[in-house]
């Protein structure tokens, strides 16, 4: 049973008050000193949606929704609470409604290109690829030297093998940022995927010194075993990418990952060798 924070129960029984006492002139014995009015209902909901926020960060995300339509009944033209209310739906794996709350916003504000991002990550997650697409375009629309909207119109790109669109589109990224590690990884992976392994190898060579992360380093091991076997400096490379991150040991997370049949064909083969098989085995425990 989850408990309800104490914060929670605090600002829901300050907040749940549903109609406000006005006296009536000719019996009122009571001045009028606690009449609301809309700046104060907009004080109070921003209130309210910090109290979400906080909720949100502890995994209390039914609680967060509770007071966030309590806010926004005080007042409903908030953005920050429409999109905080749809981040904590999402985060229920409730993406229907999550849509339906940007869209609240989108109705307040047309050219608020975030929530397009938004909604593309959204309907990438359900891999309804073509709106997720559609969304991210009209957000780069209105915000062109997006990276992040560039990067995830890529990755849409690849879930759907459309490889030359996704090139394209990293390349926008690209100009705009040159260090952006994860698009260099994703290019990789698109070049081993056609067949382009030592230009694939640069990449994952690149974006593994930029950002040191796993995933390249991994990438690039698996490479230079398929072009060239079994090397010293390539078990080393494996070994200490798999201890820093052991779910690239699966072949589910690989493909989260965005990670081609290919790749996956020879991260398979090179984990069946003699020399990985520990290494492989312990990292699939520490995930189980």
């Amino acid at each position: 049973m989850k408990q309800t924070s104490k914060i929670f129960k605090y600002f829901l029984g300050l907040s749940l008050i549903k109609t406000f006492f006005v006296p009536n002139s000719s019996i009122a014995f009571f001045p009028r000193i606690n009449e609301p009015n809309q700046q104060e209902f907009e004080s109070t909901s921003r209130q309210i949606g910090k109290t979400a926020i906080q909720l949100i960060q502890f995994g209390q995300y039914k609680e967060a929704i509770k007071i966030l339509k309590l806010a926004l009944k005080l007042n409903p033209t908030e953005e920050t609470l429409w999109t905080t209310l749809a981040d904590a739906q999402f985060k229920l794996k409730d993406s229907n409604n999550a849509l339906l709350s940007l869209d609240k916003v989108l109705a307040i504000n047309p050219k608020n290109a975030s929530i397009y991002f938004a909604k593309g990550s959204i309907y990438m997650n359900s891999k309804n690829l073509e709106n997720a697409i559609l969304m991210l375009n009209q957000g780069l629309l209105l915000d062109n030297k997006n990276e992040t909207g560039y990067f995830q119109l890529g990755n849409a790109y690849i879930m759907l093998k459309e490889y030359k669109k996704a090139l394209l589109t990293y390349n926008k990224v690209t100009k705009l940022n040159p260090n952006f590690w994860q698009v260099i990884n994703n290019k990789g992976l698109i070049l081993y995927e056609i067949n382009k392994k030592e230009e694939a190898v640069s990449k994952f060579k690149l974006a593994a010194k930029l950002s040191n992360n796993a995933e390249p380093r991994l990438a690039l091991a698996i490479s230079n075993y398929s072009m060239k076997g079994i090397s010293i400096e390539t078990l080393n490379i494996a070994k200490n990418a798999l201890i820093d991150n052991p779910k690239y040991a699966d072949i589910e997370y690989q493909s989260e990952q965005l990670w081609g049949r290919k790749l996956q064909h020879s991260a398979k083969l090179f984990f069946k060798t003699k020399e990985m098989k520990k290494v492989v085995r312990e990292a699939r425990e520490k995930t189980e």
